[in-house]
Order: structure tokens, then sequence, then C-alpha cells
């Protein structure tokens, strides 16, 4: 018996349910900026410290929380899965799949950078931050996976 591959619909709904975790992931890391309690629950020692990374000058711009640009990114993500979904094949010059691997493609580079930084700059690792970059990974691979 050969293995078929997942269709269509298939990698869509896993997009849309990997960014709508990715919306969850960063609402709470919102949530935690604003609430600014000593602790978080995800402090499992003094490198892997979502408190630390929480603390440092690079949690915000202006005063507003990075983890809105997550917010933003995967509702952008999950739109975009879910009009593909229901069958919307173009969104003005590009194909649907252009624009969520596009998306996708910004949202890992801008994820990659902030580990970079938690890395070797505030030298401490958020796992919840791991975890939207994770998410993120997913789906550009899906995305990647799609457009062949």
């Amino acid at each position: 018996m050969a293995r078929e591959g997942l269709s269509r619909g298939d990698l869509l709904l896993l997009v849309a349910v990997l960014a709508a975790f990715g919306i969850a992931d960063s609402l709470y890391l919102t949530w935690q900026w604003y609430d600014t309690a000593s602790a978080s629950w995800c402090d499992l020692d003094t490198y892997f410290s979502c408190t630390k990374v929480r603390e440092s000058t690079f949690a915000a711009i202006g005063g507003v929380p990075t983890a809105i640009v997550g917010v933003a990114g995967f509702a952008i993500l999950l739109s975009l899965g879910l009009l593909a979904l229901r069958g919307r094949d173009a969104l003005g010059p590009w194909p649907t799949t252009r624009w969520l691997l596009a998306f996708a493609s910004s949202g890992a580079a801008i994820g990659f950078g902030l580990t970079l930084v938690e890395v070797f700059v505030i030298q401490a690792i958020c796992i919840l931050c791991v975890v939207g970059f994770a998410l993120v990974l997913w789906i550009l691979a899906v995305a990647g996976i799609w457009l062949r």
C-alpha cells in the first residue's frame, strides 16, 4: 500500500491550527509583559528564564511588548490559512501560497533574530518565545511542502 501525502486541505488546516497556537502563545507572553509578575512559571533557572527575557530592554519597543508582533503575525498566518481553506487562491497579485510563505519567512526571520538576542545579548532563553519560534518554523515548513 503506497503512502499518501497530506492533502491541500490537511496542510491548510495544519497551518491554521499552528497559527492559532501561536496566537495563544503570543497573547500569553503579552499578558505576562503587562502583568509584570515577579516570576514566571516557565523560569527553570537563571538561563531558561522567561522573566529575565521579559524584563530586558528588548521585550518592548516604545512601551509596546514585542509579543504583539507575534500576535499580529500569527493572526495574519491564520487568516491566510483560513482564506485558502475557503477556496481563495489569490490575494491581489500573488497566490495565497506565496503570501503564506512570505509571512512565515518574515516571522521565522524575526524569531531567529530575537533568539540570537536572547542567547548572545540577554543570555537567557524564554521557553515560550522558543515555542512561538518553533510554531512559525513549522508553518514555514508546511508552506514549503504546499508549494512543492
